[in-house]
């Protein structure tokens, strides 16, 4: 095979503005009606074309949905940057906001080296990855160019302050552009998702002769509950006749009979391609247990199913590329092994919502858990760079929260962020309450806000809320979680018994969990089982070797008082001063 060798060093330099642009959600875009995408990107092409001259600006190539041109001025960069966002506004005024197309564009003051084919360099793929900054029909500069943008051009300049980007060592000062007195935020319903739901789909029971549609009436029960859960999408009961219902990822099927005044009930779910179960149950009793209202039964037939799915999910998520995996396994996949807090599961959680979120840069849900996993991970002791994880992670709930401000998930995981990095409980706080006014039973509301009443000292306020949290919670692997926050308010309500039984749960079903382990040397201690506590600090400090007492003050968000008497407690159980 012959060999070619080229003299990078002989290469022309130049320092320009360089433009990266692609259009956001090509492919869908391009699956929804081809021919129509084409014309509209090649009457885009001709358009600026020809009024590239003008700006100063030479169009290096076009891929077919993105392009990257090249400016001498950078005010003409950004002047044609905003006539391109103005085309296709003006393309889509009329159109269904499914149909409408967007472009993203990213902007830098860039050195490169040019031959005959194509430009190179470090800064080249800088300017790509800060294209991924902007949102739909949005433009993100650097801060080197922007220090370069006279005041005589009228933009609006946002500053998203030092951003970090995949693969580039330090963090990068970005502004997001747009016109004069308007901020260019798409709504959130533009922004386009990728389906992150799992599609379950709800057989028709069967029954025994004589059961008098009891079938029938459990699963209408069961479906209504399963309607009420974010992470299900119910398939309509209308496509569930035959015996494989397209679209759907797992199948729900039941048989019930009824027998003096007793009922039997057994219900399995399977995946709709493999046929195999993930989960299983059978119940006996009246039908009073069955329908009276807010039925336990139903209630936790409903968590049952989602805990099966999430752990099948989970599975499947560990053990295949990542680029082989549907959207909905990528993200139920993280939120159990995140909360698993074992080190090789957090890293796994986060590589599985980064890769979805490269699917789809807005999307809230896993912008938001993305910011939570930041939490989860320092609180398991990565303190060595505790500032980028905090700037990571406030980064990622502010963009959820311009991605939907109204989603429950999202308003929880952006005050937990707030409570816990930042220790503004007062931002948490309205965030929970604003989630708590539209929703009263929402169970991580109402997890966040026990946990907040305890951090403030209303320990049998904090108690209610987490005990009311913990009895709604539907998923056995963030259950752990629940238990160790109401445990953490049953100890401020002094109620130690209670904290020691919940503590010991959580530890179980979390032998790698640092603040859960903290938490039960706690409780022992309250229930004056010194030796106990001493014992449970011993796991601790391997699971974290820095935990020490200076730092538990340092990151507890709490009263002082609460924060000194639960230091003085693990001093005794013999947690280094630090």
């Amino acid at each position: 095979m012959p060999s070619f060798r080229v003299n990078a060093s002989r290469l022309a330099r130049h320092t320009k503005v360089i433009a990266v642009a692609d259009v956001v959600e090509s492919v869908r875009l391009m699956e929804q009606d081809e021919q129509e995408f084409i014309r509209r990107w090649h009457g885009f092409i001709t358009f600026f074309k020809s009024h590239l001259p003008q700006e100063s600006g030479r169009m290096h190539k076009s891929l077919g949905d993105g392009l990257m041109v090249e400016f001498s001025d950078p005010e003409g960069c950004i002047r044609a940057a905003l006539a391109m966002q103005a085309w296709f506004d003006e393309g889509n005024q009329g159109l269904p906001v499914e149909e409408h197309v967007h472009l993203r564009i990213g902007a830098h003051v860039a050195e490169f080296v040019a031959d005959e084919h194509d430009i190179y360099g470090t800064d080249v793929n800088l300017t790509a990855r800060i294209a991924t900054l902007a949102g739909p029909g949005e433009i993100v500069i650097s801060a080197a160019l922007r220090d370069r943008i006279s005041g005589e051009l009228e933009t609006f300049l946002e500053d998203l302050g030092h951003c970090y980007l995949k693969h580039v060592r330090h963090p990068v000062r970005a502004y997001r552009v747009g016109r004069a007195g308007r901020a260019p935020v798409l709504p959130a319903a533009g922004a386009g998702r990728v389906p992150t739901r799992v599609a379950l789909a709800v057989l028709p029971f069967t029954e025994d002769i004589g059961s008098l549609g009891l079938g029938e009436a459990v699963a209408d029960e069961v479906v209504a509950a399963l309607a009420q859960r974010g992470e299900v999408q119910v398939v309509s009961r209308l496509a569930t006749t035959a015996p494989m219902p397209e679209r759907a990822h797992y199948l729900l099927r039941g048989h019930a009979r009824h027998t003096d005044g007793r009922i039997g009930l057994f219900i399995e779910l399977s995946e709709a391609a493999s046929g195999h179960v993930a989960w299983a149950h059978s119940f006996k009793g009246s039908a009073a247990d069955l329908f009276c209202e807010n039925a336990e039964v139903i209630r936790a037939l409903v968590a049952g199913v989602a805990s099966g799915l999430m752990a099948r999910e989970a599975e499947r998520a560990r053990g295949q590329p990542l680029p082989l995996l549907a959207s909905h396994t990528l993200l139920q996949g993280a939120i159990e092994l995140m909360h698993r807090l074992a080190p090789a599961d957090l890293e796994r959680a986060r590589a599985m919502l980064e890769h979805l979120l490269e699917r789809n840069r807005r999307h809230p849900a896993v912008l938001a858990w993305l910011a939570h996993w930041h939490v989860l991970h320092l609180q398991q002791g990565e303190q060595a760079d505790r500032r980028t994880h905090t700037e990571l992670a406030l980064q990622h709930a502010n963009a959820a929260l311009q991605a939907d401000a109204q989603a429950p998930l999202v308003l929880c995981l952006a005050g937990h962020v707030h409570a816990h990095l930042l220790h503004d409980l007062d931002t948490a706080a309205a965030r929970y309450a604003q989630v708590l006014r539209q929703r009263p039973d929402d169970g991580l509301a109402l997890l966040l806000q026990g946990e907040l009443l305890a951090l403030r000292g209303d320990g049998a306020g904090a108690l209610r809320l987490a005990e009311r949290a913990l009895h709604l919670c539907a998923l056995d692997q963030l259950r752990p979680w629940y238990e160790q926050l109401t445990a953490q308010a049953a100890l401020v309500a002094g109620n130690a018994a209670r904290a020691l039984e919940l503590a010991e749960s959580a530890v179980a079903a979390l032998p790698c969990g640092v603040a859960a382990h903290c938490t039960l040397a706690l409780a022992q201690a309250a229930c004056g089982r010194a030796e106990a506590a001493r014992q449970t600090v011993q796991r601790l400090l391997p699971l974290r070797p820095d935990f020490s007492l200076r730092l538990y003050a340092e990151e507890c968000p709490s009263l002082p008082v609460l924060t000194q008497r639960a230091t003085e407690a693990l001093a005794r159980a013999g947690v280094p001063a630090g």
